[in-house]
């Protein structure tokens, strides 16, 4: 498709799932985030986060810092600022990538595919005002470790670790609580996201520290082992009841279904992206009417199709080697179908001429359809807010 489409279906994506509340708003082993005080988050990256600042007036001016943990000796920089003023310039290479990254909806700051990189301090503030501090820590999706009770496989333990000078370190896993099971009716399965910590014990009268998210613990301590975040996943089945959350529509809710075509060649690997899914959410496949569980496909044994660890699913893998037909995948998040993917059989692919005009009207399809969803969405935030004029705090 065409960039002006997949401009458009992103930014649709991305406005449903904030205006659903359904993007992932950081684990913090304390109490809940105050505004005005620092809230210690951690994230997994490569995985949509939003940071909420609260304020009450849609027309306050807001804008957004960074503090690289790194440079401890600088000031925090603006980023980015709500309005129509041009983004502010900045210096620092890594900042500039976390800028063009970053979107700003309804003066929360939107993080579509952050980094570890883009770990460090984030402030939203009015004026002199700081209205929302957060530290955070994104976690390595990279290194997580992921394990399936259908086989038998064990989270990790506990782990103490020798800093030197008499300091010691514990390294745990704090869990996130378990998501609802990704379907009703039949075998489905269920999953919950574990954060890396570490708690540091120093000192002869052995002073215990307070537990950070590892990446911030081994700034202060660079010694200390590395580990990386956890996904647990099991098998569930409940009954479509009304005790099912995922089957509860949402008043005003803007339906999203994302329908695109591939045409593969022989010994093509193809990634079909689930859209708004992320690790944070129930998330499930279907090969036509045949449900692609990740026990199922890890008993296969076999590497096409695979579920990816990184987004907990949400991106599925296919080679292609004896395909000699087309096959409908289906994807769902938090119980709705939102995507819908045709692979051709690579002995099936049209003409260039044919397959141009096959995209140019799907193109204006989605292009038409997103506009119109888009403008229903908008409509329905404003009623929102005249009902509601209080802001979500996190």
């Amino acid at each position: 498709m065409s960039s002006q489409a997949a401009t458009v279906g992103l930014f649709l994506s991305l406005t449903l799932a904030v205006t659903r509340g359904i993007l992932f708003e950081g684990h913090s082993l304390g109490p809940r985030c105050v505004p005005g005080h620092a809230c210690t988050l951690a994230f997994i990256s490569d995985n949509p986060v939003i940071l909420r600042c609260p304020h009450s007036l849609l027309e306050v001016f807001i804008t957004w810092q960074y503090l690289d943990p790194a440079r401890t000796e600088e000031r925090p920089v603006t980023f980015l600022r709500s309005g129509s003023k041009p983004r502010p310039a900045v210096s620092h290479a890594g900042l500039r990538r976390l800028q063009l990254k970053s979107r700003l909806i309804a003066g929360n700051l939107y993080l579509p595919s952050p980094s570890v990189g883009d770990s460090g301090l984030y402030t939203c503030r009015t004026g002199d005002a700081t209205l929302a501090y957060y530290q955070v820590d994104f976690q390595d999706a990279d290194s997580i470790q992921v394990s399936h009770a259908g086989l038998g496989e064990a989270t990790l333990g506990n782990a103490t670790a020798e800093l030197g000078d008499g300091v010691w370190a514990k390294l745990f896993t704090s869990w996130g609580p378990w998501q609802p099971c990704d379907r009703c009716g039949r075998p489905g399965e269920r999953k919950r996201v574990g954060f890396c910590y570490a708690q540091v014990v120093a000192g002869k009268e052995q002073r215990v520290g307070r537990p950070l998210p590892c990446g911030m613990a081994r700034r202060k301590q660079p010694s200390l082992p590395r580990r990386g975040p956890e996904l647990r996943v099991e098998a569930c089945q409940v009954p479509c009841d009304e005790s099912y959350p995922l089957a509860k529509e949402e008043p005003n809710a803007v339906p999203l279904l994302v329908y695109t075509t591939y045409h593969p060649s022989f010994q093509d690997t193809a990634y079909l992206r689930c859209p708004t899914s992320s690790i944070y959410s129930p998330v499930y496949w279907q090969e036509g009417s045949t449900a692609l569980t990740r026990l199922r496909l890890l008993q296969q044994n076999s590497s096409s199709p695979s579920l990816d660890e990184a987004t907990g699913g949400g991106i599925l893998r296919l080679s292609f080697q004896n395909r000699s037909q087309s096959t409908f995948y289906q994807c769902y998040v938090n119980g709705h179908l939102v995507g819908k993917f045709l692979v051709t059989a690579p002995s099936t692919f049209p003409p260039a001429g044919g397959l141009a005009s096959t995209y140019s009207v799907v193109e204006a399809l989605v292009v038409g359809m997103s506009m119109f969803l888009v403008f229903l969405m908008f409509l329905s935030i404003i009623q929102s807010c005249r009902k509601k004029p209080g802001a979500t705090v996190v």
